[in-house]
């Protein structure tokens, strides 16, 4: 039996098939890939030749991409030659809250943003709540469509401060990665998009007072090494 998914590979052939369509038929098209992959439901919401034209084109990449991922594997064949982000569980929570037309806005916006590099303008309610909540994840999926990009090598692609930056909230305190970084100039940005799960969660207001706490780390240089040790640093966070 297949493995329950929580995110699947979503490809650019996706979105050039639906880039054109009316936000309805979208949206339908979405909520059927969605069910598909999470759920293991045949699209029971085709509605004329356009939606059935659609579906033949990637059924075929759907069904077998899913039995790779459900098996703990990656696409590797599929993944060099197209485009790709992950498209998680939350996405489709969040589709199914909406309406159709709602939901074929939000997969163009989360597509637009991701293979065209356009940063979506005027979203209407909710749409553009759903949008902000999926932001930060999907800037972690820009770093990976770089690594693909590149053969896939993520062990040798850097990640740039504005990436870090776009794929981190405003800590608690106030503080962005800008500012942590300008605190601490001697500490060099050396993370690999390889390590990126060392970003999940981190807040820069606490790892500042910490670093001005702790001697061990206080002086490292080393960004990829501070976030390493995140948890020990900001245990020295007193006030």
């Amino acid at each position: 039996m297949d493995g329950q998914l929580k995110r699947f590979t979503f490809y650019d052939l996706y979105w050039k098939l639906v880039k054109n369509v009316d936000n309805n038929t979208a949206g339908r098209i979405i909520k059927s890939i969605c069910e598909y992959v999470f759920c293991g439901v045949q699209p029971s919401q085709i509605a004329d030749d356009t939606e059935a034209f659609i579906w033949s084109n990637i059924e075929d990449i759907l069904t077998r991409v899913k039995q790779l991922e459900s098996a703990g594997k990656t696409p590797k064949s599929y993944n060099k030659r197209m485009a790709h982000f992950a498209f998680l569980e939350s996405y489709y929570k969040a589709i199914k809250l909406m309406s159709d037309e709602d939901g074929g806005e939000y997969i163009k916006a989360l597509c637009g943003y991701m293979f065209d590099g356009k940063e979506p303008k005027k979203l209407k309610p909710p749409v553009d709540m759903y949008f902000d909540l999926a932001k930060t994840k999907l800037e972690l999926s820009k770093v990976r469509i770089i690594s693909g990009c590149k053969g896939g090598k993520s062990e040798k692609v850097k990640v740039t401060d504005e990436q870090i930056a776009e794929a981190t909230n405003r800590s608690h305190q106030g503080i962005t990665f800008e500012e942590f970084m300008s605190l601490h100039p001697h500490i060099q940005n050396d993370l690999f998009a390889s390590r990126l799960h060392l970003l999940d969660k981190v807040d820069w207001g606490y790892l500042d007072i910490g670093l001005d706490n702790c001697k061990e780390y206080k002086n490292c240089t080393s960004l990829y090494t501070i976030l390493t040790h995140y948890k020990e640093i900001v245990s020295y966070a007193k006030w």
